[in-house]
């Protein structure tokens, strides 16, 4: 009989201590903001413990932590129920009550449309209640649905700090974020470019590592030359997501624009690291490498260009001029035709056509393509200067120096025109 009583006490004692430390440890978790680890080891406790009060106390100490308060009303009444001369467990039922009939009470001011009282009881809670998140997030909501963006941000923000577990507290801040954003975008297509930047600016502000809206500032920016800022936003951009094609080809454009060819070249390389295919930063790569005069390098990246999209003119046009350059007129000619036929008000490309023509010695096709380019853009003189030449080429003197004459107008095409009446006059 001893020797069973001494076994009784023993599996007692066993048992409380193993309650115990299920209990400090929640206890610990709490205290260091451990809410999801807190409900996983109390759910591993009840299954072991399901007639310990203070383990059901401390599980609706947790779900009101997670803003669950459904869940910790049947936790503390639990704990009630199984220690039911407890004062504390029963002031912190009545408090929770108290709570939910506040936020209950607020609700309903709020759906009859009396948003301002509904703030001030809304304000009140967050005072009494300063350790809930629900009631600083429902706060955030009526400001966000008054239009009071900085107010409704910032009650989320501390909803966050109390429940950092909870998801649509932080999708909470995104959306009125977004919502900026989209404004943003309104503006930017009005061409009202800065309250684009001020809606821009405003949604970076509540959420720093928004990508979109750092895209679009800086973009902005590059619309409106301000290449400082531009460079600026592309890099805080990237420093939040490095893997964004077309921030990396901004940057390109922007070194670019500066004459760094160098640097323009790294970033539309990069561009094209991230996404292969990227056929604009294909095409932004083959005009850069044309600059520094690497002919066969800009044909790859330009063919690369057409095999990704094949109806792209601007690289067709460019190409034709890479194999012009190359001395591959037919290529040349071939890429320029496709070219107008897919873009036929592309005067440039009409211009380079003639020429490629003239040094095929196609001078009727030249003449028609330089009046083709002149009916798109008129006083065009490279386009008058093929002109002259195909009509020189004709016999047709008098046409060829009324082209020249128009080409003469303008003083890059002065010299050169001058030139060619020269040799007319000498009868050459």
């Amino acid at each position: 009989m001893k020797k069973l009583l001494l076994v009784i006490i023993s599996v007692f004692s066993i048992g409380i201590a193993g309650v115990d430390a299920h209990l400090e440890k929640i206890k610990s978790l709490l205290s260091e903001m451990e809410y999801k680890h807190a409900q996983e080891s109390f759910e591993k406790a009840i299954s072991e413990f399901d007639s310990n009060a203070e383990l059901y106390y401390l599980g609706g100490e947790i779900a009101i932590k997670l803003d669950n308060l459904d869940g910790a009303n049947k936790n503390i009444n639990k704990a009630i129920e199984l220690d039911i001369k407890n004062e504390d467990y029963r002031a912190k039922q009545e408090n929770l009550v108290a709570l939910k009939d506040g936020m209950t009470s607020a609700r309903k001011t709020f759906d009859s449309g009396d948003i301002e009282n509904a703030i001030i009881e809304f304000e009140k809670l967050t005072q009494d209640f300063k350790n809930h998140a629900i009631v600083f997030y429902n706060l955030g909501r009526i400001y966000k649905a008054n239009g009071e963006y900085d107010l409704a941000v910032d009650n989320y923000k501390q909803a966050i700090v109390l429940n950092p577990f909870e998801d649509k507290y932080s999708k909470a801040i995104k959306a009125i974020a977004q919502e900026m954003a989209k404004n943003g975008d309104t503006e930017y297509r009005r061409q009202e470019f800065d309250a684009a930047i001020e809606n821009y600016l405003k949604a970076i502000s509540y959420v720093p590592e928004y990508t979109t809206a750092l895209f679009k500032i800086a973009r902005t920016y590059f619309k409106l030359k301000d290449y400082e800022n531009t460079k600026l936003y592309l890099e805080k951009n990237l420093s939040v997501d490095p893997n964004q094609e077309q921030s990396e080809k901004m940057l390109g454009d922007i070194y670019k624009g500066m004459g760094d060819l160098e640097n323009a070249i790294l970033h539309y390389n990069l561009a094209i690291s991230i996404n292969g295919n990227y056929y604009k930063a294909y095409y932004s790569l083959g005009t850069a490498l044309l600059k520094t005069g690497e002919l066969e390098d800009a044909r790859t990246a330009l063919n690369q260009v057409i095999m990704i999209e094949p109806t792209y003119a601007k690289a067709l046009g460019t190409l034709g001029y890479v194999e012009q350059e190359l001395g591959n007129l037919d290529m040349a000619v071939d890429h320029y035709t496709r070219a107008t036929e897919l873009d036929p008000k592309s005067y440039d490309v009409y211009y380079r056509l003639a020429s490629a023509l003239n040094l095929k010695e196609k001078y009727e096709d030249a003449k028609s393509s330089a009046k083709s380019c002149l009916n798109i853009k008129r006083n065009y003189a490279p386009a008058y200067f093929e002109l002259g030449m195909a009509e020189k080429a004709l016999g047709n003197k008098v046409a060829a120096i009324d082209a020249f004459e128009k080409a003469k107008k303008d003083k890059n095409w002065r010299k050169s025109a001058d030139f060619e009446l020269n040799l007319i006059n000498k009868g050459l």
